[in-house]
Formats: C-alpha cells, structure tokens, sequence
C-alpha cells in the first residue's frame, strides 16, 4: 500500500507517466530521424539539380568559347551568360591564366590556383562546395575542361549562389520542426488516454491485491477487454479464487494432520515455548493410562510428565544441550516397555518454539528381541547336547572301551547318530536363515504332486527304523501345483516325518489333495497322539516342542514345521494346523496351481 500511496503523491513517478516519457521520447527520436534523413534527401536533391544546371551552362559556354583566342568576344559571352545565370564566370587558359572573368576585370591575364582549376586542367571535371566569407553564404564551384580531339585548351570555371537552396532547406525544417513538436504533442495527450486505458486495470488489480493481503477474496476485478490487460484481470481473479480455494485446502490439511496424529498408534505430546501443552493425541493418553500416569490438561504445563517420564537429571541435559533425547521406560505390571523421544521443534528464523515428545510401544520388539535370544540359547543347547554325548562316548573309548569290539562298535554307533543330528541341525539352520533373508534360489515348475508325495512316503518306509503306521497317497493322477519340486518335497518331508513320528504303528496317515480356483490345498492327516491347544500358536516357532513330546528319542530338530511354513509362504501359500490331543492332527497348505505374476 506504501508504493500506491508514493505514486499518488508523485504522480510523475507512476508507471502511466514512464510510460508517455518512454512513448514521447521514442517519437521525438523517430520523428528526428526522418527530418534529417528528409532534409539530407532533398539537399543531395538540390546539389545535384543545381550542379547539373553548371554543368549544362559550362558545357554550352565550352561550346561557343573556343579556340579561346578572341578575349573580347569571350568576355562579352561570358557577361550575357553571368547576367542571364546570376552566375560568376572565370575563363582560363592552358596555362591557368584568366583570359576573361565576369567578376572582377583585374583578375584577366593572372594565374588562378584553386584545386578545381588544377584538376580541370588534366581533363577532369571536378567541383566542390564552400563557404564564401565575401558573400556571406555556401557557393557551388564547378571546374570544366575546355578540349579538342587532343589535349586541354582551358577551363571554365563557374561559381553559383546556393542561397536560395539553403533557403529553401531552412524553411523544410522549420516546417518539419512544426510538424513535428505538434506531432509530439498530440502523441503525448494520445498517450495519457492510452496509458490510462492500460493502467487503470493495474491501478483495480493493486487494489484488489491489498484487499487479498488483509484475506478479503471476495471483490473481482470487472474486465473490460480481451487483451493483455484484461487476460491479467482474468488471471487475477483466477489467482484469488485458487487462493481462497488452497487457504480452504490448507485448512483441510491441517485436520487431517491432526485427524492422522490423533489416529496414530504412537502417542504424541507437544509443549510450547513456555512448557504449556499445546496437543496430546489419544494414543498418549493410553499410553500414560498404561503406565498408571495422569497427562496435563491443554494450556497446563507438561514439564512435571516429562521429568516423570525421563527423569530430572535427563530433562536438565536435554534443555541444557538442545539435543533429541531418547529413552526406555519399562513397567512390569502390567508389562510395557515405552520409547520415549525428545526433541525441540523449530519455527521461523530456526527459534525454538516448543518441545515435541513421541511415546513409542516397543514391548513387542523386546518380547522378539527375547524369542531371539531365546532361539540362541535353543540352538546352542540343540548343538550342546549332542556334543557332550560324543565327547563323553569318545573319552571312554580313549580310556580302553575301545579294545572291546562289541561295546566300541556300540558308541561309535552312537556318535555317528548324533553328529548326523548336528549335521542335520546345521543343514535345518542354514535352510531358515537362507530362507529368511531371500538368498534362495527358486527353480519353479509344473510338479505333479502325487508322484511327490508317493516319493517322500518310500524314502519315508526306506529311512524307518521300526513299523510304520499305514500311508495312503489320495491326490489324482495328473494333478499339479506350480512350485519349486525340491522345495515342496522338504515340506511333504518335514511334516510327513512328524506325522510317522507321533503316530503309532497302528495308526494311519493319509495324504489328499483338493483343487480351488487358483490355489491347492494339500492335507497331511494323521491319526496321532495329536496337540494340545494351549500349544498350537506356538507350534510353528523354531525349536518349540509340546512337553510331552520333548524327547529325543523322536530324533529331529525342531525346525521342520517352521522351514514348512517359510517354503510354503515364499510360494505364496498359507499353512495351519487342526489339532485334537488323542485324536490325531491335520496339516493343512496351499500352493499355487498357475505361474503368479513374479513368476513370469
């Protein structure tokens, strides 16, 4: 508003008087070049006109001059031709001598040097224009050589006023001159009518932008063209519109924002400048409920939480150094484990403006942090006890066992069974661990399942140390899955293995297999000493075993289902179990029928 306000005050300052200034400047230049280009013109113009009005008069004088020997006659030619030509005549001879002169009498019988007599004598025509400080005035001087067939018998030398041509020049500049200061300035009142035609609109437009910058969208400039001019108003009004429309927007993004932190599973708490709180989301306020904590009120101070939370000592530190601060929080009743983050948040100019605290839920990262310490602990007594039972084996038949062959042959039976169950460990561990970071290759094809299934059965019935319970295969011939066969057969393996194994010799396993739409669904049924339901959410975890089933003399490692359910799920497939202790268990799978779309 300050600039409109200048340019009012000073209207010469405006951009409607630059514009005339610019405007008027350029017509005076342009109106400038032409008048000198015009007078340039028309003087070469008149030059050449009057010079070959010298060259006619000295050529007719040259023709009735020679053999330029009688002087008299020759001076009373050359007085008619000055009187009837207001011209001034010299005659001169070979030798530059005046042999008659209309000027000045005195002058006959003298040498006459000028630059033009001198070339004239060579036989060249040549003429000049110079100020005459006698007459006060510009005179044209025409030099004309005088010949015969041979050489240059004299020269006739005339001089003309070019007063009247001068005249004549000076009153087309003070016509141009006229014509061209009310030229300039009917421009220049053109020129105000015209500015203002342009900016008058830029004058509305300014108005309209001070009224968008106090928020009022609501005027519109009135266009009155389809020009440049009125293009801006359409614009304009354009930009007002999409204004007011992305402030709307602004403002529907900021409840969202706020829709999304309250929806947020973390909790957040933001405290002002002053520690006062500004917002804190329902997540927060369950979060602090779990740990039996009461959260402010908004505009209250939240300090008192946060040196609950982080501790006096930690919260000093952090408004001391200005740095994110992040913390644990752990309660055992109930059982939370919370991640507290700090930082300060910043507004314009990098102030600070405020602290930010985020309440993360980590309790369920801990309790796999503690499956995985878990899992090592399992996999180092996995590998413990079978190598304590070798070394001890071992260090009897070092101590002398060895020189009996029954009782040698015996314990060596024994360390090769439990070096094939590392072996067997170690070939389970490094399977899960391929499988769990995606380093296995897939070599999927059309695999008929039945003559997979009938495989695994006979290595089953060939690898059975006692009777196995009966076995049937009930898949159809030809039926298919999509699948990587080496991959499948470890599965039908590992589960039809637990099946044999917690099944008694008179019990039956039995083998099927049912089509869907993209999908089979592969049942392994068995009539075993089946699962106890507390134990079933955790059957597929790495090591577990139902108590009752824990010894060892079932052999295995633990982790056939969970290879299981790994090669099943890389396939896209899902794998469950039904489970009834006494009655038997069912594993249930599924594999694709057709190649998916990674698959091609």
């Amino acid at each position: 508003m300050s600039a409109i306000i200048s340019s009012e005050g000073n209207p010469f300052k405006s951009l409607q008087w630059k514009i005339i200034l610019i405007y008027s400047l350029l017509i005076l230049f342009s109106l400038q070049l032409v008048s000198v280009y015009l007078v340039q013109s028309l003087e070469r113009y008149y030059l050449i006109n009057y010079k070959n009005g010298l060259d006619t008069q000295a050529r007719l004088l040259a023709a009735l001059a020679p053999p330029l020997e009688d002087s008299d006659d020759i001076a009373h030619l050359v007085k008619e031709f000055s009187g009837l030509h207001e011209l001034e005549i010299v005659v001169l001879n070979r030798q530059a001598h005046v042999i008659a002169s209309s000027v000045d009498q005195s002058l006959v019988g003298q040498r006459l040097i000028q630059d033009e007599i001198t070339k004239a004598l060579t036989g060249q025509i040549d003429n000049t224009i110079r100020y005459d400080p006698v007459h006060r005035e510009r005179r044209y001087y025409y030099a004309f050589p005088v010949k015969d067939e041979r050489t240059t018998l004299g020269v006739i030398y005339l001089s003309g006023s070019l007063r009247q041509v001068d005249a004549t020049l000076h009153e087309i500049k003070v016509i141009l001159l006229t014509g061209a200061a009310v030229a300039l300035a009917i421009s220049i009142l053109l020129g105000i009518i015209l500015t203002g035609t342009i900016t008058a609109p830029i004058r509305e437009v300014t108005t309209q932008a001070a009224l968008m910058a106090k928020g009022d969208f609501s005027q519109k400039i009135k266009v009155r063209a389809s020009d440049e001019i009125g293009q801006l108003g359409h614009t304009f009004n354009y930009l007002a519109d999409r204004l007011s429309q992305n402030i709307n927007e602004i403002s529907s993004e900021k409840s969202k924002v706020e829709a999304i932190i309250n929806n947020m599973s973390d909790g957040v708490i933001a405290l002002d400048g002053r520690g006062h709180l500004i917002h804190i989301n329902p997540a927060a306020v369950e979060l602090l409920n779990t740990l039996q904590m009461q959260g402010p009120a908004r505009g209250e101070s939240g300090f008192h939480l946060l040196r609950e939370l982080v501790g006096a000592e930690a919260l000093r530190d952090f408004i001391r150094h200005k740095k994110p601060l992040t913390m644990e929080l752990s309660r055992e009743d109930p059982a939370c484990t919370l991640q507290v983050k700090l930082a300060f948040f910043k507004v314009e100019h990098g102030r600070l403006d405020g602290t930010l605290m985020v309440l993360h839920d980590v309790t369920g990262e801990r309790e796999l942090a503690r499956r995985q310490q878990e899992f090592v602990a399992d996999v180092s007594h996995e590998l413990r006890t079978p190598l304590a039972t070798i070394k001890s084996y071992v260090d009897t038949l070092l101590d002398g066992a060895s020189e009996d062959a029954a009782v040698r042959d015996r314990f060596l039976k024994v360390v090769e069974q439990e070096t094939d169950r590392m072996v067997s460990l170690v070939k389970d561990l490094l399977a899960l661990s391929q499988l769990d970071y995606s380093q296995v290759e897939w070599h999927k094809t059309e695999v008929e399942l039945k003559s997979l299934a009938e495989e695994v059965v006979e290595r089953s019935r060939q690898k059975a140390l006692n009777s196995l319970p009966a076995i049937s295969v009930s898949i159809p011939p030809g039926f298919s899955a999509y699948v990587d066969r080496d991959k499948i057969m470890q599965v039908f393996w590992n589960i039809i293995n637990n099946a044999v194994k917690y099944t008694p010799p008179e019990g039956k396993i039995e083998i099927s297999a049912t089509p869907g739409p993209d999908m089979v669904k592969v049942v392994i049924a068995d009539s075993g000493v089946g699962i106890p339901p507390e134990d079933l959410p955790r059957i597929f975890e790495r090591f577990y075993r139902v108590e009752k089933m824990r010894s060892r003399d079932y052999g295995g490692t633990g982790l056939g289902l969970p290879i299981a359910r790994k090669v099943v799920e890389a396939h896209g497939g899902s794998i469950w179990i039904e489970s009834k202790p006494g009655e038997g268990t069912k594993v249930f799978f599924t594999l694709p029928r057709f190649p998916v779309k990674e698959d091609l």
